[in-house]
C-alpha cells in the first residue's frame, strides 16, 4: 500500500512539472532581437551627441543596474487576424533568450562624457509582434570592488551643479514599468531593436537644483541615501520619478 501511495506521489509531480514546462513553451514565431537603454533630455536637441542639461545639472555620467526583465506583447498572428486590442490579452516572453539574456545582472552606463549613449541589456530570439511593455528591476551592485563608483548602487548620476561636482545615487531595488508610447506597442521583427529610454527631464521633473547644498564643505554635493550633505527632499522626489521616467521606444 506505501508503495502505491509514493508512486502516486512522484506521478502527481511528475504530471505537474510537464504541466508547468508546457506552460513555458512559446509557440508563436520568434525573430532576433535587442534591448538596450539610453537616457535623453527630450528638451534639447535631437542631436545624440548633444550634451545632457537639466536646469542647473549638466550631467557627466549616467550608469544604472537592471535585471529580472519581463516584456509583453501582442502576437503577430493575431494582429493580422485583425483582433482588436481590446480584444488582446498580452502575452508574456518569458523563457525566449531575449528575455533570459536581459534578465541577467548588469550594469550600463547611458551617458558618457555628456552625452548619451546605447548600452546593450540583452538580445536573442523573442516572439514576433507588437511589445507594450517591459518589466525589469534595478539591480544594485553589491559584488563590486569597494572603489567602484557603483559599489552598492543600482543608479548613479554624476555632473555639475553650478560648476560644483555632484553625485546622485540610488540603492533601491526598485521594479519599473515602461510602457511603450503608442498604444499599439512596439513592432518587433526581422532583428528589431527595442529600447528603454529614460527621460532625464520627467526623472527630474519637480526638482530644483539650485537648492542642492554642501552641507559638510567638501568641494561637492552629495544627493543619496544618508549622505552627509543631505538634501533628501531632493532624492525622494528623484526616486518618486524614475518610473514614470522611462518608456519604451524602438530604435
Amino acid at each position: 500500500m506505501k508503495k502505491v501511495f509514493v508512486f502516486a506521489l512522484a506521478l502527481v509531480g511528475f504530471l505537474s512539472s510537464c504541466s508547468e514546462d508546457e506552460s513555458q513553451n512559446i509557440t508563436d514565431p520568434q525573430t532576433q532581437a535587442k534591448l538596450s537603454a539610453t537616457a535623453t533630455n527630450s528638451s534639447s536637441s535631437t542631436s545624440e551627441n548633444s550634451r545632457v542639461i537639466v536646469g542647473a545639472l549638466a550631467v557627466s555620467q549616467f550608469t544604472v543596474g537592471t535585471q529580472n526583465v519581463e516584456m509583453k506583447y501582442y502576437a503577430k498572428a493575431d494582429l493580422l487576424a485583425g483582433i482588436s486590442l481590446g480584444s488582446l490579452q498580452l502575452k508574456s516572453n518569458l523563457s525566449a533568450a531575449l528575455q533570459s539574456t536581459s534578465s541577467t545582472e548588469k550594469t550600463s552606463v547611458l551617458i558618457a562624457s555628456g552625452e548619451s549613449r546605447y548600452g546593450v541589456i540583452g538580445e536573442g530570439n523573442t516572439p514576433e509582434g507588437n511589445y507594450r511593455e517591459v518589466n525589469f528591476q534595478l539591480f544594485k551592485n553589491t559584488e563590486a570592488n569597494a572603489n567602484d563608483p557603483m559599489y552598492q548602487k543600482s543608479l548613479l548620476i554624476t555632473g555639475e551643479i553650478n560648476g560644483k561636482l555632484t553625485s546622485i545615487w540610488t540603492e533601491r531595488e526598485s521594479t519599473i514599468r515602461a510602457v511603450s508610447e503608442s498604444s499599439t506597442g512596439v513592432e518587433v521583427e526581422n532583428n528589431s531593436e527595442m529600447v528603454l529610454e529614460f527621460d532625464m527631464n520627467k526623472l527630474f521633473a519637480g526638482v530644483d537644483f539650485t537648492t542642492a547644498v554642501d552641507a559638510n564643505s567638501d568641494g561637492r554635493i552629495e544627493i543619496g541615501p544618508n549622505s552627509a550633505d543631505g538634501n533628501a527632499a531632493i532624492l525622494s522626489r528623484i526616486e518618486s520619478n524614475i518610473e514614470s521616467s522611462v518608456v519604451l521606444k524602438k530604435r
